[in-house]
């Protein structure tokens, strides 16, 4: 995954955060299914943009997370530093092949 680009610009101390790898076209939102914010993603699930619902300039950390990434932020002095995640899916035929393994 290449490096994202960070929109956040706080006033009284907050404010949304915007983090993009993507400069094309984003389509619908996706709710986050841990934490308070937003996904795009690309027609074969790839992560593209997400977006914080609000964050806190002089210190906060958050984690977004969604069926195939997880997003966390940390704030100091409203510096921004951002880890994407994509987490391991196991598909159906793997569970029933690694659950056949144990039971012997």
């Amino acid at each position: 995954m290449k490096k994202g680009k960070v929109f956040f610009h706080p006033i009284e101390g907050s404010a949304s955060l915007t983090i993009s790898w993507s400069s094309g076209p984003k389509g619908d939102a996706v709710e986050a299914k841990k934490g308070d914010g937003v996904g795009f993603f690309s027609d074969q699930g790839d992560l593209l943009c997400v977006i914080f619902d609000e964050a806190q300039s002089n210190a906060d950390r958050q984690i977004l997370e969604f069926d195939r990434y997880r997003i966390e932020i940390s704030i100091k002095n409203g510096r921004v530093v951002h880890k994407a995640t994509q987490l391991m899916t196991i598909s159906p035929l793997r569970k029933r092949r690694s659950k056949r393994k144990q039971s012997i």
